[in-house]
């Protein structure tokens, strides 16, 4: 027996990883999966009561840490009972076990936004249909090296690495490369050092990888300054949040084959894919295991596999069907040929004092086009105007110069009447998801004094549909 099979004799049922990416993460995910285990991935900005909360309510009775975590672990009542590789294990005892939906395989946690992040039950069944439709949707690029660049525990990498890996190749798989997130240039809470990641592509020369949004930006202006041979390039996903169509041409433009999806966890993180390069804005037809409409309010419908409930919740029984609808809350378009178009959250549409409905990531993608422009997070709900909270070095003249460029291209409706420098959104200060998506109520919060100013000095109306 070996080190990794003794720890069968401790009898545990839920693990957790806690760790930066490496071979090792994804064996201890395939050992936990052949043995029927119950994986719960543990994100990487989760603080330590957050981490807490989900120990207690997912009932973890085994983890994988790294090394220097391993004190952490123990004051949650954890005790060391062998090493793996580069990793430190550790288990207790429950006084009585966790119910969870029958059935439960792995439990991805959605953002981490509030003190209580939500937990996705989802089942090894669901997964690996969505990992066969994504293997079949990038079948003709003929993928043989992946580069995983976003962190294990976000499940977009870990369907690409793990799930879709099984399918792909007639079921001999890609070789997954797994550097450390400080070596494709992830350092701390949403710092990226693009040149970092140029570096471990040349380093690597793997023909696939997966980017936030903001990643791609940063990429694509350290390249334009520093011009780098990246043609053994085949496949590089952007998701986890809508990219600017103006990137996605830029991306093009410079040669390199960008494709843009769309998913979410309830939803086995895949949905759409847009597996050819001849659309900068769509994000595809649905996978096979999945069909979408539109309702009365343009929001996106999917019907297909889904998750089994949300950690906490009473047992649903069984996965949902392709019959069952599942409202998103994304809205979107469908063009003639069936590909979808992402327009923004129905939630954090925007209703102007005039009664004008604006959707933020509209004007946000416009802004996010711009180079000088790093994030941005429109407001004005209720209000006479809209104003933008920029992330930029740029100057405040030179930056209400830049906004008024954009204005003579918008509607009188959806111009920006104000602008305000504001420091970087990060997961670290709870303005930022894992994935890039901007927590809108957060950084509301955080810069109300300067928007009430602005607004004369009266209480922006702060409605549930402007986050």
């Amino acid at each position: 027996m070996n080190a990794i099979d003794e720890i069968l004799t401790h009898n545990p049922h839920c693990v957790a990883i806690h760790a930066d990416n490496s071979s090792d993460w994804l064996a201890v995910d395939q050992w936990a999966t052949d043995n029927q285990l119950v994986i719960v991935p543990v994100p990487h900005f989760f603080t330590p009561s957050q981490i807490a909360h989900m120990v207690k309510q997912a009932g973890v009775d085994c983890v994988f840490c790294q090394h220097d975590l391993t004190t952490f672990w123990q004051s949650l009542g954890f005790y060391e009972v062998t090493i793996y590789g580069a990793l430190t294990v550790l288990t207790r005892t429950l006084e009585r076990a966790v119910g969870l939906p029958t059935g439960t395989h792995k439990i991805t946690f959605t953002s981490g936004s509030t003190a209580e992040p939500k937990g996705v039950c989802l089942s090894l069944s669901h997964l690996q249909t969505v990992g066969q439709s994504l293997a079949q949707a990038t079948e003709h690029l003929g993928l043989k090296r992946h580069l995983s660049v976003l962190p294990y525990s976000i499940l977009l990498e870990n369907m690409a690495a793990v799930y879709a890996n099984s399918y792909t190749n007639m079921g001999q798989g890609l070789k997954i490369i797994s550097p450390s997130l400080a070596q494709v240039g992830l350092q701390g809470s949403g710092q990226f050092q693009p040149e970092k990641l140029v570096s471990a592509m040349v380093e690597h020369q793997a023909d696939s990888l997966i980017l936030m949004p903001a990643m791609l930006k940063s990429l694509l202006n350290y390249l334009t300054e520093n011009p780098t041979d990246l043609s053994w390039l085949r496949f590089m996903a952007v998701g986890g949040a809508v990219c600017p169509p103006m990137l996605i041409e830029q991306a093009h433009r410079m040669g390199l084959p960008v494709y843009q999806g769309y998913g979410i966890s309830e939803c086995g993180s895949v949905i759409c894919l847009n597996n050819a390069l001849n659309s900068a804005d769509s994000v595809g037809r649905p996978l096979n295991h999945a069909d979408i409409n539109l309702d009365q309010d343009k929001q996106i419908i999917y019907y297909g596999p889904q998750f089994l409930a949300y950690l906490g919740d009473e047992d649903k029984g069984s996965e949902l069907t392709k019959n069952q609808a599942y409202a998103t809350g994304d809205i979107g378009t469908i063009d003639s040929q069936g590909k979808l178009t992402i327009r923004g959250r129905l939630s954090h549409l925007i209703v102007n004092g005039f009664g004008r409905n604006i959707s933020p990531e509209w004007l946000e993608a416009e802004l996010l086009a711009l180079t000088a422009i790093q994030q941005v997070m429109v407001v004005g709900d209720g209000q006479a105007f809209l104003t933008a909270l920029c992330v930029t070095d740029c100057d405040g003249e030179t930056l209400n110069q830049l906004i008024q460029a954009i204005n003579e291209q918008l509607p009188d409706y959806a111009r920006l009447r104000a602008a305000v420098k504001v420091p970087p959104f990060t997961e670290l200060d709870g303005t930022l998801t894992a994935t890039g998506k901007l927590i809108r109520s957060e950084i509301y919060k955080k810069h109300a004094t300067q928007l009430e100013q602005i607004y004369d000095n009266q209480p922006t109306p702060i409605c549930q549909h402007a986050f």
